[in-house]
C-alpha cells in the first residue's frame, strides 16, 4: 500500500508528464523545449547587453550579471503566466479522487524549476568552459536566494490561479503587472546602486531580496548586497498561506458551480 505522500508524487509526476505531452506535444523536440525556451531567452539578452555594455557593468562581469537576473525573472514569470486559469483548463482533472488542485500548480512550478535550473546549467557550463563565467563564490547564499524565488513564485501562482479562477477581469491585469515589475524587480539592479532614499522602498519586494542573496552567492564580497533574510522568509511564509486559502476558496466555488 502507498501512503499519502508516495501517492501524491506520483500524481504530481502523471500531471506533469500530461502538462508536458499537452505543452511540447509527442513530436520533434517535446520535452527539449522546457529547456531550449529559456535557454534561447536568456542567451539573446546575454548577447544583445554584452555588445551595448561591453564585459562588465558597474564593476562586475556583465554574463555573470545578466544570468543571475534574467534566470530567477524566467522563473517567476513563466509560473506565474502558467497559473492563470491553470485550475478551469485542467478542470476534467479533478473528477479523479487523488488529484487535487495544488497537484496542478506544483506540477506547473516544478517543470518550470527544472527547465530554468537546467538551461542555467547549460550556459554555466559553455562560459566557464571559455573562460566568460565565473561559478558562484558562496553556493548556500546562492541557493537560499533561488529557493526564496521559487517559493516566491510558487505563491504568486496560487494567488494569481486563484484570482483568475474566481474573476474573469483579473486576467487583463496580469500583464500591465507584470510588466510595471520588470524594471523594479531587482533583476536589472543591485538596491547599491541606487540612491539611498530608495533603498527602504525597493527592499520591501520580496524579488528584490531574491536577487540580491542570488547576487551575494555568485559575487561574494565583490557586491554589497541588501537583504534580510528573516524578512524575505516571513514574506514568502506569507504569499504561501495566502495562496494555500486562496486555492481553497477557488476549490469551493468549483464545487458550487
Amino acid at each position: 500500500m502507498l501512503d499519502a505522500a508516495e501517492l501524491q508524487g506520483i500524481v504530481i509526476g502523471a500531471v506533469m508528464m500530461r502538462e508536458l505531452h499537452t505543452r511540447y506535444g509527442r513530436e520533434n523536440l517535446g520535452f527539449v523545449w522546457l529547456i531550449v525556451e529559456p535557454l534561447f531567452f536568456c542567451l539573446g539578452v546575454m548577447v544583445v547587453w554584452t555588445v551595448i555594455h561591453g564585459r562588465y557593468s558597474h564593476g562586475l562581469p556583465l554574463l555573470a550579471f545578466v544570468i543571475t537576473g534574467y534566470m530567477p525573472l524566467t522563473l517567476w514569470r513563466h509560473t506565474t503566466a502558467r497559473a492563470i486559469q491553470c485550475f478551469r483548463a485542467n478542470a476534467a482533472l479533478l473528477y479523479h479522487r487523488q488529484v487535487k488542485m495544488m497537484d496542478l500548480l506544483i506540477a506547473r512550478v516544478i517543470l518550470e524549476f527544472y527547465g530554468v535550473m537546467i538551461a542555467y546549467t547549460v550556459i554555466a557550463f559553455i562560459f566557464t568552459s571559455v573562460e566568460l563565467y565565473e561559478m558562484p563564490r558562496d553556493w548556500a547564499m546562492f541557493y537560499i536566494g533561488w529557493f526564496q524565488m521559487l517559493v516566491f513564485s510558487a505563491a504568486s501562482a496560487m494567488i494569481i490561479g486563484s484570482l483568475t479562477e474566481l474573476y474573469e477581469w483579473s486576467e487583463k491585469l496580469i500583464g500591465p503587472f507584470m510588466y510595471f515589475m520588470l524594471p523594479v524587480c531587482g533583476a536589472f539592479y543591485m538596491v547599491e546602486w541606487l540612491p539611498a532614499s530608495a533603498h527602504r522602498y525597493v527592499e520591501w519586494l520580496p524579488t528584490v531580496q531574491a536577487f540580491e542573496m542570488i547576487r551575494q552567492g555568485q559575487f561574494g564580497g565583490s557586491v554589497t548586497p541588501h537583504y534580510d533574510l528573516a524578512y524575505a522568509t516571513f514574506v514568502n511564509i506569507s504569499l504561501t498561506a495566502i495562496g494555500i486559502l486562496m486555492c481553497r476558496n477557488v476549490h469551493r466555488h468549483m464545487v458550487i458551480e
